[in-house]
């Protein structure tokens, strides 16, 4: 397999030829400003996250790293935190691997607060490979059509997990990868669909302030995105994993 989630943590690494691509997605940097409206009162969380992403590095020896979207938080308008910590954040990281951004829906003006090595791709998402190609995107529209000619795509956006209850009614909420199979059916026609769809496999969020929508709750509407919406995921035949990669079943058994 040339994608593999890395264990025990919301990353993917993509191995094609001599590329090792580090994936991580939805770090939504300044939410902090957001949770103080609410009386949630934290310190900038800029540097754990990049002491996170540098232990990645580390470890993993990617030669590149991409952002699937939604690294910032506010929109539309970027916060003073934004300004003042994400140009740092970038400018290390560009130092030790080559740093890419798929864009997401929070992330307009990103590209004033980066160096000019980073590269921004647009939203309908960016393939990497020739052969056994993986997809890239961030979730919030349809993918391009050559997306859907990949072996697999990724995407984020959902913040994917799954809610544990126990017998005295207390609750925790789990990140998890998800594993699904796409309807072409469902797909608009103006997409070029080939007769063997891609696998899809949904990103759990890198930020550990954003939530999870649980699929297992039996409320879809909570899971946004076109392709969600409109059906073309097979979600009750989709699997679900932990990040330890403990594979929970599929999606319609699980909210039984």
């Amino acid at each position: 397999m040339i994608a593999v989630p890395i264990y025990g943590a919301p990353a993917l690494i993509v191995n094609i030829g001599r590329e090792r691509t580090l994936v991580v997605a939805d770090l939504h940097l300044g939410i902090e400003g957001e949770l103080a409206t609410k009386g949630i009162s934290l310190p900038s969380q800029i540097p754990k996250v990049k002491a996170r992403l540098l232990e990645l590095i580390k470890k993993q020896r990617p030669n590149r790293l991409i952002f699937l979207g939604d690294v910032k938080h506010n929109v539309p308008i970027a916060s003073w935190q934004e300004w003042r910590e994400i140009p740092g954040f970038f400018g290390e990281l560009a130092k030790l691997v080559r740093v890419e951004v798929v864009r997401g829906n929070h992330d307009g003006g990103l590209e004033k607060m980066v160096p000019k090595s980073v590269v921004i791709h647009d939203t309908k998402g960016v393939v990497l490979g020739k052969r056994k190609r993986v997809g890239l995107m961030h979730g919030h529209t349809w993918p391009s059509p050559k997306l859907l000619n990949a072996k697999l795509i990724v995407t984020a956006h959902n913040h994917p997990a799954v809610e544990f209850r126990d017998e005295l009614g207390g609750r925790t909420i789990e990140p998890i990868w998800l594993r699904a199979k796409l309807d072409g059916s469902k797909f608009p026609k103006k997409l070029q669909i080939g007769s063997e769809l891609p696998e899809l496999l949904v990103m759990p969020a890198f930020s550990e302030l954003v939530g999870g929508a649980a699929v297992n709750r039996g409320i879809p509407e909570e899971l946004i995105g076109p392709m969600f919406k409109a059906g073309a995921i097979k979600l009750d035949e989709a699997e679900a994993y932990l990040l330890d990669k403990t594979l929970l079943g599929k999606i319609g058994s699980l909210r039984k």
